[in-house]
């Protein structure tokens, strides 16, 4: 698996990032650990997870966190895997509202802190944006908490491509550190023209991408297998999932199967690797639910997609 360097972190991230939302909660703990187990021994040195993952279900609140928590310490793997984990998330009751200032970011990060039982967060992303802050306000809010070591980089989830911009221009003119990365949805399936994020979510558009690669800012997208689209036979996957409902998504879904079937690969790993293997991709976030799951997407990081290849997939 490859593994590429990220500004400000020591240990390197993996192209392919566990993403760990049902860890403690829809997972059981045991297949959980066998999961990061299977991970890691695959060469992943990458997990992603949230404060507020689980937090919907009963008894689900930081299960994500606190599992990977007993995992690393189990297994002796603090300071050898790059944890990330998210706050700032608007509340999920009325009447919801910001999360991003000062004084509601510290509760969060501590409490993430004390679930990981770790001294510091590798990565910390804000896991939604909120454009009536202003970037100088949030950046200057995680300036003491990286200097302190409490976290060792950022990362924005969910923000516009002008709102990194502005950010990334501010942190140049006040010499403070600033994003390292961006995690947004992005897969090969398209957007239905309907689709509409809602809850401050951002997907990858035309001008994004080429934001991307003007800034070079890394991109570590979430639903990056979207949502299991390509597993799924076409009309099942065009029904049950909405936002893919593209009518260009059935003609990228048969050239994902055609080249699978020709070279025995997974249709899932086919189109994970095309992220994985694109010009402005190089990662991908996973969301296995199971370790028959996991090993299919872990595949990916085999599959050797020429230029030609990914150019004619998208």
């Amino acid at each position: 698996m490859r593994l590429h360097q990220l500004p400000g972190l020591s240990t390197p991230c993996s192209e392919i990032v566990l993403g760990t939302g049902g860890f403690g909660s829809a997972v059981s703990r045991d297949e959980s650990f066998a999961m990061l187990d299977a991970f890691a021994a695959a060469g992943g040195t990458a997990i992603d997870t949230a404060h507020v993952y689980a937090a919907w279900l009963p008894n689900g609140e930081g299960a994500s966190e606190r599992t990977i928590g007993a995992w690393a310490a189990s297994r002796g793997m603090r300071g050898r895997m790059l944890v990330a984990t998210k706050g700032g998330h608007p509340p999920l009751t009325p009447p919801g509202g910001s999360r991003l200032r000062l004084d509601l970011i510290a509760p969060h990060l501590a409490e993430s802190l004390d679930r990981l039982a770790m001294p510091s967060i590798d990565l910390y992303w804000l896991h939604r944006d909120d454009d009536a802050v202003p970037v100088d306000e949030i950046l200057g809010t995680l300036q003491p908490y990286l200097r302190s070591g409490a976290i060792r980089a950022i990362g924005a989830s969910n923000w516009s491509w002008q709102r990194l911009e502005a950010a990334q221009a501010c942190a140049a003119a006040r010499g403070w550190i600033g994003f390292c990365a961006s995690q947004i949805n992005w897969s090969l399936a398209s957007f239905a023209p309907r689709h509409r994020f809602g809850g401050g979510m951002v997907g990858m558009d035309a001008a994004t991408l080429a934001w991307h690669a003007r800034s070079r800012l890394a991109q570590i997208p979430y639903s990056a297998q979207a949502n299991g689209f390509f597993a799924k036979p076409l009309d099942e996957a065009m029904r049950r999932l909405a936002q893919y409902a593209d009518p260009g998504n059935a003609a990228r879904w048969q050239r994902v199967r055609d080249l699978a079937i020709a070279n025995r690969w997974s249709s899932n790993a086919v189109a994970l690797a095309w992220l994985l293997r694109h010009p402005q991709g190089g990662f991908g976030i996973i969301g296995p639910k199971d370790r028959r799951q996991l090993a299919d997407s872990l595949s990916a990081a085999s599959i050797v997609l020429t230029p030609e290849q990914v150019t004619a997939l998208g």
